[in-house]
């Protein structure tokens, strides 16, 4: 009986997945030996945070081929989950996209920021590392309301201005009645003459 057409995929890079045609067979590492038939076949292998490997081979009818394919890593992966559905990511400044934030991102340090109308910034330095996968998880808190100062001075006490106005009501009354003249009726005016016995 002759032997079937078969393909090996032999990879370190874990998880990659492999398309054979276009059609997705399997994930690296593959259980077994992919059965084809005879001619020329595409091939990719790809995984995120990694150059894909792309190629065409052609097998004969009854050969067993072997393909070693290792990927290269060429950025990280970045998963930003959030408490406020759609707040906006940035990265080095510039907008990326929206909470839950799952995306591509090259490799080194960068700058974080997660903003949201009403939320106060979260910022964070992050560091990237090619062919990695990093998942924050960020909490937004409610920007607190504004902090009204009070005068704790002496101006402040309610009770010095209530004193104040008593202080000067005082003054004025006690201002009147020492400006007005008593006259005396001329006959309840004591009797002043005198003579001699």
């Amino acid at each position: 009986r002759a032997k079937p057409t078969s393909l090996e995929i032999m990879s370190m890079t874990a998880g990659a997945e492999v398309f054979i045609d276009d059609k997705l067979v399997g994930k690296v590492p593959l259980e077994k030996p992919l059965v084809l038939k005879a001619g020329s076949h595409s091939i990719k292998v790809q995984k995120r945070g990694f150059t894909p490997h792309i190629d065409t081979i052609t097998v004969r009818a009854g050969q067993q081929k072997e393909l070693e394919v290792d990927l290269v890593p060429s950025g990280g992966v970045v998963k930003v989950s959030c408490n406020v559905r759609r707040a906006q990511v940035l990265m080095d400044g510039k907008p990326i996209g929206k909470t839950p934030f799952d995306g591509d991102v090259s490799p080194g340090k960068h700058k974080l920021e997660v903003v949201a109308t009403g939320k106060l910034r979260d910022s964070r330095l992050i560091e990237v590392r090619a062919g990695e996968e990093l998942k924050l998880e960020v909490v937004l808190k409610d920007v607190p309301p504004p902090i009204v100062k009070k005068d704790k001075s002496l101006l402040g006490k309610w009770w010095f201005w209530t004193g104040v106005g008593a202080v000067v009501f005082g003054g004025v009354t006690v201002g009147v009645l020492s400006a007005r003249t008593i006259e005396v009726p001329p006959d309840r005016a004591p009797d002043t003459s005198w003579s001699l016995p």
